[in-house]
This record gives structure tokens, sequence and C-alpha cells, in this order.
């Protein structure tokens, strides 16, 4: 799985809504020492009509996330 899709997996988890820090604290418990820099991982997969990075790489239907305040996201696709 990509940080991408695990990012999505954790935020399923924790009720579709939550903070990068509770995100990060999700992943690094059910996936040990895989990845870095949640906090950019989560602002890129905004899609851009929402106020997201217009140069993210992040594939299209990945970009699910919405900012609800700084540092909590919420998923949208729901």
């Amino acid at each position: 799985m990509t940080q991408n899709e695990v990012i999505i997996e954790a935020l399923e988890a924790l009720g579709g809504e939550g903070t990068i820090k509770e995100v990060c604290a999700w992943m690094d418990e059910m996936y040990p020492n895989r990845w870095k820099d949640y906090g950019t991982a989560m602002a890129d997969m905004v899609p851009v009509y929402l106020g997201g990075n217009n140069t993210s790489n992040v594939k299209d239907e990945l970009r699910i996330l919405e900012r609800m305040a700084l540092g909590r996201y919420r998923l949208i696709y729901k």
C-alpha cells in the first residue's frame, strides 16, 4: 500500500476525521517505520477545488481529504 492509501485507511479507522498527529500515531502503530512527513502527504491529498496544492503529484482519485482546521482533515468521498 502507498502512504496515501494508508492515510485513507487511518482516517476510516478514526471515524472519517482526524489530526495529523492521530493519523501519524495510527500509521506508526499499524505500519511502523514505513513513512515520514505525514502532514505534507495529507495536504497533497486535498483537491485543488478545496484549496489543495495544484503541484501535488497525488492521483485525483486519492485527493479525497478536506482540511477542516490547521492539521485536521476529513474524508470527503463518503
